[in-house]
């Protein structure tokens, strides 16, 4: 058997292993760290899979989730993402549609305060061609219309899920040419999501061109006063767009 046969049997056997609780990988001694990853088996739309990730984990001061990042090594834009959590998210989760040229392991590390980072994989089948760039001619807008959505009932100290959209173009600038991402033009994406309430940054979303455009994304937010919600968006050419909706409790 050759060496990739025996690699491609080592990874499979390790995603396997990473989709049963309590296999995620503790750094520091605790092993009830486990990351819910969730991604489909097979995925028919390369440039929109949807990503759900999460942490059932304390979220105090002083132990709490502190950030979650996102990779597939496989791809040709193997960096999804990063989310930053505070104590002020009440949870450690995201979800987000990412594009995917091949498929592969993806794999989450989430890093705890006081246990260091720890590790979920999940094995996804894609079409190839999810990294390409789309046809000539798509338009390079700046970030705009931000739309911000919460529950219609909340209540002080509840922790809600935040929804939030915004109108972008994303391209990461490589065309799939026989058989191989190349590279023909510069990557444009939404590079930062900020999330305020009132002054206080409660969490970032930083991207790559392997978020998918016009993105939705899901996060959590707890609620404990009125004051007002503000999600700002910076793309890589460093042009801004925000949301703002206040929060009645």
């Amino acid at each position: 058997m050759d060496r990739f046969h025996l690699d491609r049997r080592h990874v499979l056997i390790g995603a396997a292993l990473a989709c049963v609780p309590g296999r995620a990988s503790a750094q520091g001694g605790e092993r009830d760290h486990t990351i819910k990853l969730d991604v489909p088996r097979l995925s028919e739309d390369p440039a929109g899979v949807p990503v759900s990730v999460s942490v059932d984990h304390p979220m105090e001061p002083d132990h709490h989730i502190r950030s979650i990042e996102v990779t597939l090594a496989s791809d040709p834009v193997p960096y999804k993402g990063t989310f930053l959590f505070t104590p002020a998210n009440g949870r450690a989760s995201v979800a987000f549609k990412m594009r995917s040229g091949a498929g592969g392991v993806v794999r989450a590390v989430a890093e705890c305060t006081k246990h260091g980072k720890f590790t979920g994989t999940r094995e996804i089948r894609v079409t190839e061609g999810g990294c390409a760039m789309p046809p000539d001619g798509s338009p390079k807008d700046k970030p705009r219309n931000v739309q911000i959505r919460l529950p219609d009932s909340v209540r002080r100290g509840q922790t809600v899920e935040a929804r939030v959209r915004v109108e972008h173009f994303t391209e990461t600038g490589l065309a799939f040419r026989g058989g191989k991402y190349v590279r023909e033009a510069p990557e444009f994406y939404l590079k930062d999501m900020l999330v305020f309430i009132d002054d206080q940054k409660v969490s970032e979303f930083r991207m790559s061109s392997a978020v998918s455009p016009n993105p939705i994304i899901r996060f959590p937010l707890r609620i404990t006063k009125a004051g007002t919600l503000r999600v700002v968006f910076v793309n890589s050419e460093g042009h801004r767009a925000e949301g703002t909706l206040p929060l009645k409790v």
